[in-house]
């Protein structure tokens, strides 16, 4: 079976913090910059951070104070013109900048989910 590709800019990053059945978005970045949505985790965030980006360090402290971290981001789609969101891993999440074009492979089970970046 080939693999399924796709194609698109982010638009949007999340962190979103999971407690039990409650999900909470932490930080978001987009064209307008960086906004911190939980204002117990607004320290954790380095001040210089331009693209959202969330190391190891900033990603133990968030695990204090939610369980379980999830990163998410929103794709416009090039071949078929509509919005995607999608959960990726910390390491591909810090790869990519608001506005940037990539191609990525989803998996076949989890299509709302990127396996890897392929080319940016």
């Amino acid at each position: 079976m080939s693999p399924v590709v796709g194609v698109g800019a982010v638009l949007q990053k999340t962190v979103v913090g999971l407690d039990d059945s409650e999900s909470v978005i932490i930080f978001q970045s987009s064209s307008e910059g960086i906004s911190v949505e939980d204002p117990s985790c607004g320290q954790i965030l380095p001040d210089d951070s331009e693209n959202l980006q969330i190391n190891e360090s900033v990603e133990a402290k968030l695990k204090t104070m939610y369980p379980e971290i999830e990163y998410v981001i929103l794709m416009r789609l090039c071949e078929e013109d509509e919005i995607r969101e999608y959960r990726i891993s910390r390491e591909d999440f810090n790869r990519l900048d608001i506005g940037v074009v990539a191609k990525y492979e989803v998996y076949r089970s989890e299509r709302d989910t990127i396996k890897k970046i392929l080319e940016m």
